[in-house]
């Protein structure tokens, strides 16, 4: 017996279908829309088929391929309507409420970027200062470093003068002063520098 074209798309759908899942059942696709469509016109406000769709989880094409889905949907979300008092209020109360917790949101915003900010810049101050300190303690340490080493030839030359007497050290200052003016080292400031400590230390005894 041949089948006529309907009878061969449905059969087709059929084995296209997942084995398994029952198809969707058309009274409560109907019902769906229908609860969807008083949710929504208890709101007031105007609606469109999306809205329908977004409430319902039924896809557009489907509202838009079965006739009486298209026809419980109709015009009636295509036109303004006096939207309930009370309903109303709910709204711009809801609206006034997110209004008032967007400026907190953008309050706290600005204040924590000032915060960070303030951290930031102390942050920067108290790496400065550490910095500081470094340096301060590492040119103490070659302070003390040159201080040990001065107080230690200081000590190795008061021993030579006591054993070489007074009138010998005497003798002995004069020609080295002669030897280690600075102004024979106008060339070399690190030698002239020199001369003039170990001349310090020399008159020193």
């Amino acid at each position: 017996m041949p089948h006529s074209r309907d009878d061969i798309v449905r059969s087709k759908k059929k084995q296209m279908r997942a084995p398994g899942v029952k198809p969707a059942d058309p009274k409560d696709r109907a019902a769906r829309v229908a609860q969807a469509l008083r949710d929504l016109e208890r709101i007031g406000a105007a609606f469109s088929v999306t809205d329908v769709c977004d409430r319902t989880g039924i896809s557009r094409a489907t509202i838009y391929r079965h006739k009486e889905l298209r026809d419980l949907i109709g015009a009636r979300g295509d036109a303004p309507r006096k939207v309930d008092a009370e309903v109303h209020e709910k709204l711009e109360s809801r609206h006034h409420t997110m209004k008032a917790k967007a400026r907190d949101l953008r309050r706290q915003l600005a204040e924590t970027e000032t915060s960070w900010e303030v951290m930031r810049e102390r942050a920067l101050q108290a790496e400065r200062r550490l910095g500081h300190a470094e340096q301060r303690i590492e040119e103490l340490m070659q302070q003390l470093a040159r201080s040990a080493q001065t107080n230690t030839s200081s000590h190795a030359l008061d021993a030579v003068a006591r054993d070489l007497g007074p009138e010998t050290v005497r003798r002995a200052k004069r020609q080295l002063a002669r030897a280690l003016h600075p102004d024979l080292f106008a060339k070399d400031t690190a030698a002239a520098a020199l001369a003039t400590e170990i001349l310090k230390a020399l008159n020193a005894l």
